[in-house]
């Protein structure tokens, strides 16, 4: 994938990458100029990730296991192939592999989060026992020792990131091929706008239920993050367009995908910080529990209550 990917942009397949992406320039293109080095964070997460999985310290953990195994060997394939085809120009073959490769590693997600939550209703119900058995919890009830907003441990950074990363700029690239292969069919600009117009909100409630979801390994923030990173590309490649975004769409059309990749930009974001700082307030107030089972304010003594 790395190999193909680097031929790719060099233009080994016919064109090159970049110049491909000026010519089929659309309403969702993000601004090659600032925003295209994600590349080399998901490509170096990648790299770990197919280091870290052959360790005897990772290699048998469920998250390789059961929430990867070999659907990234598929993922690498897809994208393998979108490398070739995008280069000689085969759009309707080219949009079909990314389409694949998005739904690869979105099921990889899946898998991923499902094994988390397994795991989780594992390690706890492990922890009740226990806790039931050395009478240290009051009435028999264990207390989850799983809090939200704690640092990432490794296995996260090396088995989750790269495809958390990678899930969210390609579910951001699929509907640009989509509008890319519209562009390369002459496509009435209508028709480009629309799929612009449905994908970004799409993209934005998706992002959404990722932040609010209450299970075990939630929320996930890379996702979001990631499709925010690549509205704000767009934003910011519409704030000045080309000249052929201005040759097939009309100024009004333009600020109107400007100002709707800003709002998610934006609204993502803010809904990860103050996601992130609820839950870590929400954490300290549960640690403060366990050791204290009560704090006081202004004199008045409070016992910590579950929200």
């Amino acid at each position: 994938m790395l190999i193909t990917s680097s031929m790719g942009m060099a233009g080994w397949f016919g064109t090159p990458n970049l110049e491909l992406s000026s010519k089929y320039q659309t309403l969702i293109t993000p601004s090659a100029a600032y925003f295209r080095y994600v590349w080399g964070a998901i490509f170096l997460s990648n790299g770990f990730f197919a280091i870290a999985q052959v360790l005897p310290r990772f290699r048998e953990q469920p998250l390789v296991q059961k929430g990867i195994g070999s659907v990234y060997f598929l993922a690498c394939s897809a994208e393998t192939a979108w490398n070739i085809l995008f280069g000689y120009e085969l759009m309707i073959l080219a949009f079909a592999a990314m389409f694949a490769l998005c739904l690869t590693l979105l099921f990889i997600l899946k898998r991923q989060w499902n094994v988390v939550i397994e795991e989780t209703k594992k390690a706890n119900s492990i922890s009740n026992r226990l806790n039931v058995d050395d009478n240290n919890t009051e009435d028999g009830e264990g207390v989850e020792e799983d809090f939200t907003a704690q640092p990432p441990s490794v296995s996260y950074w090396l088995l989750r990131f790269p495809f958390g990363i990678h899930a969210g700029w390609i579910s951001v690239a699929t509907p640009l091929m989509l509008s890319v292969l519209l562009v390369s069919l002459n496509v009435e600009s209508t028709v480009e706008l629309w799929v612009a117009v449905i994908s970004l909100p799409l993209l934005f409630g998706a992002c959404m239920g990722l932040l609010l979801r209450e299970e075990a390994g939630a929320p996930s923030y890379i996702f979001p993050m990631t499709v925010a990173y690549g509205c704000a590309g767009i934003c910011w490649e519409l704030y000045a367009p080309s000249q052929t975004i201005l040759e097939r769409h009309d100024e009004s059309n333009i600020k109107l995908m400007m100002n709707l990749a800003g709002f998610c930009a934006i609204c993502l974001m803010v809904v990860v910080i103050a996601r992130f700082c609820a839950l870590l307030l929400r954490d300290q107030c549960i640690k403060l529990r366990k050791k204290d089972g009560a704090c006081e304010i202004d004199g008045e003594e409070y016992d910590y209550v579950q929200a």
